[in-house]
C-alpha cells in the first residue's frame, strides 16, 4: 500500500513542479479529488488487510512436484506465446529482416511516428491477421510469465528459463522496433510486482532481508536501463515532432548531460504527470453516461466491430473535454479516473478506488498464505493497473489486457473459498502482530 499511494501522491505532486501546473482552471477540486480517491484505495486495503483468519480458495492442495510441473508449463506457455505474438507483431508492422529491425532501433522518435501510419493503413483497409487475432483470444497467457519467470526462478531447469526469457526478448523488441515504451513499462512494474512476492514469501528474517536487497538491485538495474531508454526516447521525440518548446529543462542537468539528453530527462519526468492537468479540465465537463463503451475502449472497439453499436454515440468524458478545451484526448492523458468516470461518475470512481484497495490487499495476502498461482497472477495485473493510474485505464486499452483480466477474475470467482488460514507476522492481520519476526510460520499447501 505504501509503494502503490507513494507513486500516486509522488507522480501528482511532481506534476506542480512542471509548466503544465499553471493551466489548472480550479487546483482545489484537483487535489481534493486525488486526495479523496487515494485515501479511499488506501482504507479499503488498510481494512482488508487488518483482518484476522480469512478463507481462501483452497482448489484441492497439490504436491510441491505437481505446482512444480505447472509453474514450468506456464513459463513454457508464456513464453512461446509471446515469442509468437512478438513475430507476428513485428511481421504486421513492416519488420523485414534484422536490418530493418536495427535501422527502427537507431531511430526509436521516426519508429514511433511510423507506427501510426500503420494504425491508418489498418484502419483505412480493414486489414485483420489472422495469427494476431487468435494470439488475442489467448490473452491470459501473456499475464503468467513474468511473475512465475520471477517467482519460481530457483526452481525452473535451464530450459524453461531460456524459453520465459526468449518471450520477454522477442516481444520487447517489437516495442523497440516501433518506439514505444508501453511493453517495457509493463514488463519492468510486473518484475517488480514479482519481487515483491517472491521476497514476502520468504520466511526467515535474515533470508528474508537478504532476498529483499537482491531483489531490490535487480529492480533497479531494470528501472534504470528503461529510464535510460526512456530519456534518448522522448529526446528524439522531442525533436521530431518539434515539442521542445514545451520542455522546460534544466539548467543544471542541461550541463551534466547536454541540451538533448536534458529535454529527454524533462520530458521523462513530465511523461507520468502531464494526465493530471486532463483530469482538472475533465473534473469541470458535466457527466453524460457513455452507456458502458467509456471506461474500457477494448470493449468498446469489440461492440463496434461485432455489435455495430456507433460508439461516438456514446462520447467518452475525454472526447467530450475535448471538445470543451481542446485537450487532445487520443494524444495527451488525463488519468484513469475520466475513463472510470464516464461509466461510473466521478463519486462512483472514488468507490471504485476503495474496492480496488480491498482486492489489491487480498490478493496479496492469498498471494502469500496460500502460494497459489491464480491470486499471484491477479496481483501482478492490478500492479500494472496501478502503475497506470497516472495515464489511462491500462488494463482496458487492448484486446489482449482485457481478455486476459477477464478470464483470470473469471476463475477466481469459480474457485470457492473453503480452507481457513492465518497471516504470516509480515504481512498484518490480527493475531499476527505478537509473533516473532524470526520465527518462520507454517506454509500451506502449494495448489493452482
Amino acid at each position: 500500500m505504501l509503494l502503490a499511494v507513494a507513486w500516486m501522491l509522488g507522480t501528482f505532486g511532481l506534476f506542480w513542479t512542471g509548466p503544465f501546473a499553471r493551466q489548472v482552471p480550479d487546483a482545489s477540486k484537483l487535489c481534493l479529488f486525488i486526495l479523496t480517491a487515494t485515501t479511499a484505495f488506501a482504507v479499503g486495503y488498510a481494512l482488508t488487510i487488518r483482518r484476522g483468519d480469512r478463507a481462501v480458495p483452497n482448489n484441492g492442495g497439490t504436491t510441491r512436484s505437481q505446482d512444480a510441473r505447472r509453474v514450468r508449463r506456464l513459463v513454457v506457455a508464456g513464453g512461446i506465446y509471446y515469442i509468437a505474438l512478438g513475430i507476428a507483431l513485428l511481421g504486421e508492422y513492416g519488420a523485414t529482416s534484422p536490418a530493418s529491425i536495427w535501422a527502427s532501433l537507431q531511430d526509436p522518435a521516426q519508429a514511433y511516428a511510423n507506427k501510426f501510419a500503420v494504425y491508418q493503413a489498418q484502419q483505412d483497409s480493414g486489414r485483420t491477421n489472422a495469427a494476431i487475432q487468435l494470439l488475442t483470444l489467448l490473452g491470459v497467457l501473456g499475464t503468467v510469465l513474468v511473475p512465475m519467470l520471477v517467482i519460481h526462478w530457483r526452481r525452473l531447469t535451464t530450459g524453461v528459463r531460456f524459453v520465459g526469457l526468449g518471450g520477454l526478448g522477442v516481444y520487447s523488441l517489437f516495442f523497440l522496433y516501433i518506439g514505444t515504451l508501453k511493453g517495457l513499462g509493463d514488463f519492468v512494474l510486473m518484475i517488480g510486482g514479482g519481487f515483491l512476492i517472491a521476497w514476502a514469501l520468504v520466511g526467515d528474517r535474515a533470508r528474508r532481508r537478504a532476498r529483499r536487497q537482491r531483489a531490490t538491485v535487480m529492480v533497479a538495474v531494470v528501472a534504470g536501463l528503461f529510464f535510460g531508454y526512456m530519456v534518448n526516447n522522448q529526446a528524439d521525440r522531442a525533436v521530431q515532432f518539434g515539442t521542445q518548446e514545451r520542455i522546460q529543462a534544466s539548467p543544471t542537468v542541461e550541463r551534466i548531460v547536454g541540451p538533448h539528453l536534458a529535454s529527454g530527462v524533462a520530458a521523462t519526468i513530465h511523461y507520468p504527470t502531464h494526465g493530471y492537468l486532463g483530469l482538472a479540465y475533465n473534473l469541470d465537463t458535466p457527466f453524460a453516461w457513455s452507456h458502458g463503451m467509456g471506461s474500457t475502449p477494448a470493449l468498446a472497439s469489440y461492440a463496434s466491430q461485432y455489435l455495430g453499436v456507433d460508439t461516438d454515440l456514446y462520447p467518452t468524458y475525454l472526447q467530450r473535454t475535448e471538445v470543451r478545451t481542446g485537450w487532445p484526448a487520443g494524444q495527451y492523458w488525463s488519468t484513469i479516473y475520466p475513463w472510470l468516470a464516464s461509466d461510473l461518475t466521478f463519486p462512483g470512481t472514488i468507490l471504485f478506488m476503495a474496492l480496488l484497495g480491498c482486492f489489491f490487499a487480498r490478493t496479496w495476502r492469498e498471494s502469500i498464505l496460500s502460494r497459489r498461482i491464480l491470486p499471484t497472477v491477479i496481483f501482478v495485473q492490478l500492479i500494472l493497473l496501478i502503475g497506470y493510474i497516472p495515464a489511462n485505464n491500462q488494463l482496458g486499452m487492448s484486446r489482449p489486457g482485457l481478455i486476459g483480466l477477464v478470464t483470470l477474475l473469471l476463475l477466481y470467482l469459480a474457485i470457492p473459498t473453503t480452507r481457513q488460514t492465518t497471516a504470516p507476522p509480515w504481512i498484518g492481520g490480527r493475531g499476527a502482530v505478537h509473533r516473532s519476526w524470526g520465527r518462520p510460520q507454517p506454509i500451506p499447501p502449494r495448489s493452482v
